[in-house]
């Protein structure tokens, strides 16, 4: 129940984040080839980032966190 109370008030406190993740991970989802990156700037710090090219076993995972989010 605690995680389900944190979800709402991520969704609350960051609203265009949330619905950028329902556009992107939910719909047709993510197809193989995709790149997702991901960046994080700490405050005082320089920007770190990764990216992951989405490879076919990847699809089950994907398919899941889909479900999941919407």
């Amino acid at each position: 129940m605690k995680v389900v109370n944190e979800r709402r008030a991520f969704i609350d406190n960051h609203p265009e984040f949330f619905h950028f993740v329902l556009e992107q991970f939910g719909g047709e989802g993510m197809p193989e080839d995709t790149v997702i990156e991901l960046k994080v700037t700490r405050p005082g710090q320089e920007t770190v980032s990764s990216e992951a090219r989405l490879v076919d076993s990847d699809m089950k995972l994907f398919s899941g966190l889909k479900d999941m989010i919407g």
